[in-house]
């Protein structure tokens, strides 16, 4: 049998698991909102990806930056490994294993979010925008 403080304590966790719902949704909306994201029109999803592309290389940009350049510059589907090695053609000084788990990490995402694609290749998979 449950006791009245039972029920208010259980009653408490789950209005607390209802406001972190509430509080994520409201963060997503407000992130479509003021990102003016287009839903379903390729060309405009094109056009607000290309904003996302920076002009030039810096080692200040993020590396999800970093990879758009690479694969907008190339122009062409890349492996990892490719992008890797166009990365430290830029900064020859980065630690080639931290770079290549960064930029392996940093592609799912960007694949996860359609901000590129993954094209299947012998056993290995290429990006492209």
């Amino acid at each position: 049998m449950m006791t009245e403080e039972l029920i208010i304590q259980q009653l408490k966790d789950r209005e607390a698991q209802l406001i972190n719902e509430l509080n994520k949704v409201r963060l997503a909306l407000k992130a479509f909102i003021e990102e003016n994201i287009p839903f379903g029109n390729a060309n405009l999803q094109k056009h607000f990806a290309n904003d996302l592309i920076p002009k030039a290389y810096s080692t200040n940009l993020t590396y999800g930056s970093k990879i758009l350049f690479i694969l907008y510059t190339e122009s062409k589907p890349l492996l990892v490994d490719d992008i890797v090695l166009a990365i430290q053609k830029h900064e020859p000084e980065l630690d080639a294993d931290k770079l290549h788990k960064n930029v392996s990490h940093n592609l799912s995402m960007l694949a996860k979010y359609s901000k590129v694609k993954k094209h299947p290749f012998n056993r290995k998979i290429k990006y492209s925008l």
